[in-house]
């Protein structure tokens, strides 16, 4: 049990890193276009296509905490085990480049692109108050959200599924009805509980239930799921209607696909030492220091003037974030993360 969980989770990273890179072309074609004046649709269109990096991020997030969970419930204090882990794993990365960031916009507001107002509470602790100085903490807020409402499964796992019942309600009641129109949903801690990015985080731990109770789903199933969504997106995409969040719910649904069909199909042995699983190690760094890192290169490189150019630099923007999210991972992931825990977590 324990070799076959830890090929999921190693062929999941390598997933992870494939997420941190779909971010990292995300917003390096923003800077391209802001900085250089690039206007290819074509790269536009993997621009576009990139910003679903944070859902598959989501969604493997939901499925990982909820698997891997499963096989601690029963050891001693695995709860506060839990709670030390989640609270380390988030902040002991997070922290040095979001102090940074925040000082940097205080003392240097012309180092940002926009002019955005940050707020100190949420960029030291992430509470939902407003935005943080690291442009791509917001996901954190969520990801810290999802790890305490999950603490409910080791009080109960019947509650913990009543509650998901109850949280799909109030997602779809306060972003679907007359209800989002109530004053509360400008409210930031209420705009986290009841966002539909919420909805990935779910997919994952429903997909964690379908492996741990190794509940099969049919081939024909699957491949009518795969085409009803490809075809929805063919039709989203030439009729151009803007639905708020409809793509994102179509690239859940073909992700939590694939993810099935390959944790199920594909459990290979992976080489550590891979370059893809370097990558997928360090894919919260790499997302983590990517965006300020990105902007940099790109405020500071050549004047581009043909698509190779571009190309190039996207390739190197690429490479130096997964570089230099590596060292960052050695030092504060692999180092000091460890080292907090071996101090805290006995």
């Amino acid at each position: 049990m324990t070799e076959s969980k830890n090929r999921y989770l190693n062929s999941l990273q390598i997933f992870r890193g494939i997420a941190a890179l779909m971010v990292v072309v995300h917003h390096a074609v923003g800077s391209l276009k802001y900085y250089h004046n690039t206007n290819n649709s074509f790269l536009q269109g993997i621009g576009t296509f990139g910003k679903f990096g944070v859902d598959f991020f989501f969604i493997l997030s939901g499925f990982i905490i909820s698997y891997s969970v499963y096989y601690k419930y029963s050891e001693p204090e695995s709860f506060k085990k839990y709670i030390k882990n989640r609270i380390i794993r988030i902040y002991i990365p997070y922290l040095p480049i979001g102090i940074l960031m925040y000082f940097l916009y205080v003392y240097f507001p012309g180092f940002s692109n926009g002019s955005r107002e940050i707020s100190l509470l949420t960029s030291l602790t992430l509470f939902p108050d407003g935005n943080p100085a690291l442009s791509v903490a917001w996901t954190l807020t969520f990801e810290l959200f999802f790890y305490v409402v999950f603490s409910i499964s080791f009080y109960s796992k019947k509650v913990w599924n009543y509650f998901i019942l109850f949280w799909i309600i109030i997602i779809l009641t306060f972003n679907y009805t007359s209800l989002a129109t109530l004053s509360i949903n400008s409210n930031p801690v209420f705009n986290v509980v009841k966002s539909t990015y919420n909805i990935e985080f779910i997919l994952g731990y429903l997909l964690s239930l379908l492996i741990i109770r190794k509940i099969k789903i049919s081939k024909k199933t699957i491949t009518f799921g795969l085409l009803f969504l490809t075809i929805i997106i063919g039709i989203k995409y030439i009729t151009n209607q803007n639905t708020p969040f409809y793509f994102n719910y179509l690239f859940s649904g073909i992700a939590f696909i694939v993810l099935y069909l390959v944790i199920n199909n594909y459990k290979p042995k992976i080489n550590n030492n891979s370059i893809l699983m370097f990558i997928g190690n360090a894919s919260y760094s790499i997302y983590l220091i990517h965006n300020p890192l990105q902007m940099l290169i790109l405020r500071l490189y050549p004047k581009i003037n043909s698509i190779t150019n571009t190309i190039l630099a996207l390739v190197i923007v690429l490479l130096l974030s997964s570089f230099f999210g590596y060292l960052y991972y050695l030092i504060f992931e692999k180092k000091c993360m460890n080292y907090i825990k071996s101090k805290i977590i006995q």
